[in-house]
């Protein structure tokens, strides 16, 4: 037996001399032990600075920017050798209106010594974004004396939190009085401040129907200045994170330059603008309040007719052509109008011309009736003029436009007449007063013009 198992051996001993004279070696399979240090990023060859996983977490808030440190890269190569990196940042992953630009993203480089660090700066700017978390994954190409890699490095972590904001509120005063009455009203504005410390600039506007009383900020200075008849508040602040402060402003209706109490007329009136967050692009709600009128206030307007052209006397036959106009203007709260004016037998309306509204024409008693329907808003005016041509009038004279008849309210104005001239001569008329523009016919005893 111990003979076999030494031929054996001996066989086993001889193929191994002729493999390894063969000068061909196929495979060589062999298991061993492996023992592997596992060091923080930090401490490897090129390391680079992590922490909870991020290379930096930035804050910053919606309609602003900051600085921040992407990423700290360290050089640990052996034998002393620098190393040239370059980042490369992915943004896929952030909404349009948030920018980021990390160094060396645009083609440059940053070269580290032996045993040393840099850190590359990053900036970000923000604009009217929800407020919410995202990544921005970082890849880091380096390269240097005999070798290079590249290396996915920690994700840059981006909290965007809401921005400054600005509400306003009423404090004491009427949403709802009568017009040409006094009154006063406080209100107050609040700006806070989520994000880092900053100086803020907030700007309002007081309309011309109110003067200020009184501007009180909780922080920082105000400026009151008046541009026309509005007055102009500007409120600088200094808020830390977290913080708010706010400003409280007392305004009361003043007299107009006629000595009349505001509000004159009845209908939605903003005690002062949205206030502005400079450079945020952030506006306040405005406040509202709402001068009432009594029933009869829908009658509030201001009506007159005139003849604009065409001869005030006319030769018996005699053809003309005239224009007239209607102007409304309206005193009152808002309101639906409708405005009826007959044009006399002799006259044929050719044509129409309106601000607003519709216009139609009927015949009425051989003349003509316009019936002229549209809306006024507070303070709004409206005008329409009419085109009447006639072929001759054959009485001492002849209607040409009656009174205005505002539908709900009753006439206003007078009628307009053309004359016929005398056949011998007894009423001829005077030389330059064939044109009736800008001239009423027979206003005696009529209401006065409107202003």
């Amino acid at each position: 037996m111990r003979k076999i198992i030494g031929i054996i051996f001996g066989l086993l001993m001889a193929s191994l001399i002729f493999i390894g004279s063969s000068g061909t070696f196929v495979s060589f399979n062999a298991v061993r032990e492996v023992r592997v240090n596992v060091v923080p990023h930090e401490d490897e060859y090129l390391g680079f600075m992590c922490e909870d996983g991020y290379s930096a977490v930035v804050t910053v808030s919606a309609n602003d920017e900051t600085d921040f440190g992407a990423l700290t890269v360290r050089n640990h190569l052996n034998e002393l050798k620098e190393v040239v990196i370059r980042l490369h940042p992915d943004y896929s992953g952030l909404p349009e209106n948030i920018t980021m630009f990390i160094e060396t993203e645009d083609g440059g480089f940053r070269v580290i010594s032996a045993g040393g660090e840099y850190t590359f700066s990053g900036n970000v700017t923000t604009g009217d974004v929800e407020p919410g978390e995202y990544e921005v994954p970082v890849q880091m190409i380096a390269t240097w004396a005999g070798g290079d890699a590249s290396i996915s490095t920690c994700s840059i972590k981006l909290i965007v939190t809401g921005g400054p904001t600005i509400e306003k509120e009423l404090l004491s005063g009427p949403l709802e009085l009568p017009t040409h009455t006094a009154a006063q009203w406080t209100f107050r504005i609040t700006v806070t401040n989520p994000g880092r410390e900053r100086n803020l600039t907030v700007k309002d506007v007081v309309p011309g129907e109110f003067e200020v009383d009184s501007v009180s900020p909780s922080a920082g200075n105000s400026l009151v200045t008046q541009t026309g008849a509005a007055h102009h508040i500007t409120w600088n602040v200094h808020l830390g994170a977290g913080e708010s402060a706010h400003m409280n402003v007392t305004i009361h209706t003043k007299l107009n330059p006629a000595g009349q109490q505001e509000f004159t007329s009845c209908g939605d009136y903003i005690l002062n603008e949205g206030a502005e967050l400079v450079g945020y692009n952030v506006r306040s709600n405005n406040l509202t309040v709402t001068a009432t009128c009594e029933e009869e206030d829908d009658c509030n307007m201001c009506v007159s007719s005139k003849v604009v052209s065409g001869p005030r006397f006319l030769s018996l036959g005699q053809s003309a052509d005239y224009q007239t106009v209607i102007f409304v203007k309206n005193r009152g709260a808002a309101k639906d109008v409708t405005i009826e004016q007959t044009v006399g037998p002799s006259f044929a309306v050719t044509g129409h011309s309106e601000s607003t509204g519709t216009v139609s024409v009927t015949p009425d008693s051989g003349g003509s009736l316009v019936t002229w329907t549209f809306h006024l808003d507070v303070g709004e005016t409206a005008t329409l003029y009419l085109m009447e041509h006639t072929d001759g009038i054959y009485t001492r004279r002849a209607l040409l436009v009656g009174r205005v008849y505002v539908v709900g309210c009753g006439c206003v104005g007078c009628p307009h007449y053309v004359y016929l001239k005398s056949c011998h001569g007894c009423r001829e008329s005077t030389p330059g007063t064939e044109s009736q523009e800008g001239v009423e016919v027979e206003s005696e005893n009529c209401e006065g013009e409107c202003e």
